[in-house]
């Protein structure tokens, strides 16, 4: 009787534990970090995989995170997220002329407002940001307002060329180096974009003064083939525009076509003031290579109508601003791992949402 009771006793913990093993863990919702931009570059056996992760500083970024300790390609094959095409198969293009450069200063730039600004109609400054390899929804999202592409890295979309999309390549960070030198060569882009949020950790994270050596190293060579080039994306936490003054102060003999920036939040008139105050200061073309509206400082998210009002307002004002040169919406993506869904611009059977409709036309 003794040990029926105690086996009993036994079974009922046992159950207890499981049940405890099993149950739900509260998370913190600014600290998430989830997997974003799967990239399967599949005839090559190269995985690369983006994460998001929220954070206080109201913005979202993609990190490339190998499945290995570095971002290196075996033998070639066909794409993914954030991957591309064979380099055998990639069709080069003809180099332009050389856009006009700006010095690097401590405290801005003294370029040209349109350099690095190849659309001259105030229409076509519509990219995508596009994290989904060679899936062939993307021509779904090609229409006369849309021009260019990037996917966080150097590998182009299968359909990018037919489709008459300008792939822009991008040096990601310092994980993406050999990629990069393997993949953009002279004449194989017209712009190549810098690194991915060097001032947050887990994205590029770099120092300025680091930065600007791999900037020298790997970008800025690029130049005398024609290429225009865009500087790093930082957040737009209060340590962006440090960042970007300590940067440009230590990039000797570095040139600029252009000023990346990402931005998340829920009011267009800050957009547009923060947008507006990067231009002024650093005195370059912008290209907003980031943005949604999306909070990631614990309050409310926009609601539907907040949505559409917010993107409206904004790509109003990039539309009609001669100093900025392209944007990009993040959201052209099946998952949207964590960012408002009601940002999202691709519907689940790969074609444009309502608002993904509105953007690209």
């Amino acid at each position: 009787m003794a040990v029926a009771k105690l086996l009993n006793l036994f079974a009922v913990s046992s159950l207890a534990i499981l049940a405890c093993s099993f149950g739900s863990t509260p998370v913190n919702a600014l600290s998430i970090e989830s997997n974003h931009h799967l990239a399967r570059h599949a005839a090559r056996g190269h995985g690369v995989i983006a994460a998001k992760k929220k954070r206080a500083s109201t913005s979202k970024r993609c990190k490339p995170r190998p499945s290995s300790s570095v971002v290196v390609a075996t033998p070639p094959k066909t794409t993914s997220a954030a991957s591309a095409s064979a380099p055998a198969s990639t069709p080069k293009t003809t180099a332009p002329a050389p856009a006009t450069t700006s010095k690097a200063a401590s405290s801005g730039n003294s370029g040209s407002n349109t350099g690095g600004n190849t659309n001259t109609n105030p229409g076509a400054k519509v990219g995508l940001a596009w994290p989904n390899g060679d899936d062939s929804s993307l021509r779904n999202f090609k229409t006369n307002k849309v021009s260019r592409i990037y996917s966080w890295s150097p590998w182009k979309p299968a359909l990018s060329d037919s489709l008459g999309l300008e792939f822009i390549p991008m040096l990601w960070g310092e994980k993406q180096i050999a990629d990069f030198q393997r993949l953009v060569k002279p004449g194989t882009a017209k712009t190549v974009l810098g690194f991915n949020e060097p001032n947050q950790d887990g994205q590029s994270d770099m120092s300025p003064q680091r930065a600007a050596q791999v900037w020298q190293q790997n970008i800025q060579p690029l130049k005398n083939s024609g290429m225009a080039l865009i500087s790093p994306a930082t957040t737009s936490a209060p340590s962006g525009k440090t960042w970007m003054k300590d940067f440009f102060a230590a990039c000797n003999g570095c040139s600029f076509d252009g000023l990346a920036l990402h931005w998340y939040g829920t009011d267009a008139q800050e957009f547009i003031k923060y947008v507006t105050d990067f231009h002024t200061t650093f005195n370059l073309p912008i290209w907003v290579t980031e943005f949604a509206c999306q909070n990631f400082s614990g309050g409310a998210q926009c609601t539907k109508d907040q949505v559409f009002s917010f993107m409206d307002t904004v790509t109003n004002f990039m539309d009609n601003s001669p100093f900025v040169a392209a944007y990009f919406a993040f959201g052209v993506m099946h998952d949207m791992v964590g960012v408002n869904t009601l940002d999202q611009l691709m519907g689940p059977n790969g074609l444009p949402t309502d608002l993904g409709y509105s953007y690209i036309n």
